[in-house]
């Protein structure tokens, strides 16, 4: 059997990670290496009752982004030691393939046998215009997104999925390379990978790479609904937990131009493995604590005049416009020559 893992690091990702969770082990991950820091929601204790799912508390300290200390303690971990394939990716990205295919096996298929890293781009999915939190799968409640092409660059960002024994150690976005030859890459399960970029351990963007729609990606959900937002800018980015998510955040990911259910035919296999974990008492008990918690910090945030008018702000922002190619030309421009 090919032991496929997922690593990932969260902090205050209760009402989500049940279903990220069952997401991708209906996909075929075998593994998963959860990190957690910092935690307030009772996401903790909702993972130590997941089967199949090895949840490793730490305390980040020093200046060095989260990920990396949680990465860095991935790279010594036995279930490092025993995968196939590896990903590390974040709880608001949800693998999507293109039919026919369905799991991480289909798409390592259709990747070929030579392909060492399969880089996963991100489609950026807005808050299609909602206000509230309901506790509903994800990919069922924002399916409106930017549209391709897309001409921003901080939209073609991607995470890999790489064989180990090819590759020296994690990386946030791609794995580092071995001093010996690099591997090959496919990009997107759409087109291989130029050396240049298999050499280049800092190409972490895709942007101009990309000469047709991939047809292996990930759904980015970093936005939400405008509630979540405000919930979750209150813990920071994961690679930099002091900073605050503002509207400039919000501005370069909510954009709900197009309609996209390509990911629709794997939720058949999502809701079944949520409904095995639902049938856990205490696993049920532990996620609705979670959504309870999320509910209370967004009505607590409600009583500040300050938080009142960021919510307002987020609703007036109901979508942002892509931009065009000109308009990005012009803005690298200009940032190129200040």
């Amino acid at each position: 059997m090919t032991r496929i893992l997922a690593v990932t690091c969260m902090r205050n990702e209760g009402p989500y990670c049940l279903e990220w969770i069952a997401h991708h082990r209906a996909a075929g991950v075998t593994d998963f290496l959860i990190f957690t820091h910092d935690c307030d929601d009772g996401t903790p204790d909702l993972l130590d009752l997941v089967p199949g799912v090895t949840h490793v508390p730490f305390q980040p300290s020093g200046n060095k982004s989260v990920q990396w200390q949680a990465m860095r303690l991935a790279d010594a971990h036995p279930l490092i030691k025993a995968a196939d394939w590896v990903i590390f990716f974040d709880c608001d990205e949800f693998l999507c393939l293109a039919a026919p295919m369905n799991t991480f096996g289909d798409l390592i298929a259709s990747a070929g046998d030579d392909t060492d890293a399969i880089a996963l781009p991100w489609r950026f999915f807005g808050a299609a215009e909602q206000s509230d939190f309901n506790d509903q799968l994800t990919a069922e409640r924002f399916t409106m997104c930017a549209p391709d092409p897309f001409f921003l660059p901080a939209g073609h960002f991607f995470k890999t999925l790489f064989r180990l024994d090819k590759f020296q150690k994690l990386g946030v976005h791609r794995p580092k390379n071995k001093r010996s030859k690099p591997g090959h890459w496919s990009l997107g399960v759409a087109q291989p990978a130029s050396d240049d970029f298999a050499n280049d351990d800092s190409r972490i963007n895709l942007f101009g790479m990309m000469q047709t729609q991939p047809r292996a990606r990930l759904n980015h959900y970093s936005v939400r609904s405008a509630a979540e937002f405000m919930v979750k800018r209150g813990r920071g980015l994961p690679n930099r937990t002091t900073k605050r998510l503002d509207l400039h955040y919000w501005a370069e990911r909510n954009f709900n131009t197009v309609q996209d259910r390509m990911i629709d035919p794997m939720l058949v296999g999502t809701r079944a493995e949520l409904a095995k974990l639902h049938t856990i008492a205490q696993v049920q008990t532990a996620h609705q604590s979670t959504v309870e918690w999320h509910q209370n910090a967004f009505s607590a945030l409600m009583k500040d005049p300050a938080e009142i008018q960021f919510y307002w702000h987020l609703t007036l922002l109901a979508a942002s416009t892509p931009p065009t190619q000109d308009q990005t030309r012009a803005h690298l421009r200009r940032l190129s020559q200040a």
